[in-house]
């Protein structure tokens, strides 16, 4: 893509921006506020589901009680979901008003997941800089103009995805970072081999793969579904249908932070996650064209009918009167 087209792409999306918050001049300002009182709420609450659902696995373990042991790497994988997704929030500077308080915090949940903050922030920040446009890391047709390569990779992404991604983001956030990020990325990455290196020396091998690795490989596959179908089958190019708002049962909003709301996320990147509902209420009936669902199997399940043909149709496009009803 050429200067002037990229310049055009983001002009779209600043137009698109602007349009809808001339409807909502009033709310916008309340709604990016942040409530610490909330996210302590939040982090207090995801903390110790996690450490409840360890402290279950070690006992359901040793004592060979293999539903206790299930109830708890269940919850310790509800707990790091939620941990990836506040993460999420502290790339755009939302989990608290100090920028130091954000990083400490941001770092912390980083490591119970092997993710350096600052190495993901350069490539989110990019895919929300970008979005739409040839520099987009998580648009694959960045990739291959091939139709059948990118399928492939849709289907790597819902796999390996999370494992190629531990490896890969650090090598393309040195790669575009600045200087400044590129020595955070070194200083964080050594801080979590510090920490990995004590929990080797202090926990064994097994202790470690139950408690917290299982948990793990189940949060990075909730971690690819959510990822892809934010994203996956839409049609980057406009920013209406670029990204998609799921409306799933509100316990699972709940436990996602409020994430499902990602085209109102995108549109407005600076509302913290405990106001998207709001901000979905206020937008979503202005909206000309989006794309939706109501279930993540749902979807996944569309994308599959869609497979044999590779039909880039974007799935769950829903009209203005779908919408207001």
């Amino acid at each position: 893509m050429s200067d002037r087209a990229r310049c055009e792409a983001l002009d779209r999306s600043r137009r698109v921006r602007a349009e809808i918050a001339a409807t909502i001049p009033l709310d916008l300002p309340l709604l990016a506020r942040l409530d610490w009182r909330l996210r302590i709420s939040e982090v207090t609450l995801f903390t110790s589901v996690v450490v409840t659902g360890m402290a279950l696995t070690a006992w359901g373990d040793g004592h060979a009680h293999f539903a206790v042991t299930v109830i708890g790497i269940i919850a310790t994988t509800v707990g790091l979901n939620a941990f990836v997704l506040l993460m999420h929030e502290g790339m755009h500077g939302l989990l608290f008003a100090s920028r130091r308080w954000n990083w400490i915090a941001s770092v912390l949940l980083g490591s119970t997941f092997l993710m350096s903050f600052s190495a993901y922030r350069v490539l989110h920040l990019r895919h929300h800089r970008y979005l739409g446009d040839p520099r987009d890391p998580d648009d694959y047709h960045n990739y291959s103009r091939s139709r059948p390569m990118v399928w492939c990779l849709h289907f790597v992404r819902l796999t390996l995805g999370p494992v190629l991604y531990v490896c890969l983001i650090p090598v393309l956030a040195l790669k575009h970072g600045s200087p400044a990020q590129r020595k955070l990325i070194c200083i964080e990455y050594l801080l979590l081999a510090s920490i990995y290196s004590v929990l080797l020396r202090a926990c064994s091998y097994r202790d470690l793969f139950v408690v917290w690795f299982v948990p793990l490989l189940l949060m990075g596959a909730l971690t690819a579904i959510r990822g892809f179908t934010q994203h996956g089958i839409t049609q980057a190019s406009d920013p209406y249908l670029a990204s998609r708002t799921m409306l799933p049962n509100p316990m699972v909003a709940f436990f996602l932070l409020n994430e499902n709301y990602h085209l109102e996320h995108h549109l407005f990147p600076e509302v913290p996650s405990y106001h998207l509902p709001a901000l979905h209420e206020l937008i979503w009936p202005r909206l000309p064209r989006a794309v939706s669902g109501t279930s993540y199997l749902a979807f996944l399940a569309a994308f599959l009918r869609a497979t044999p043909r590779m039909d880039e149709t974007p799935i769950g496009l829903v009209t203005p009167e779908e919408r207001a009803s």
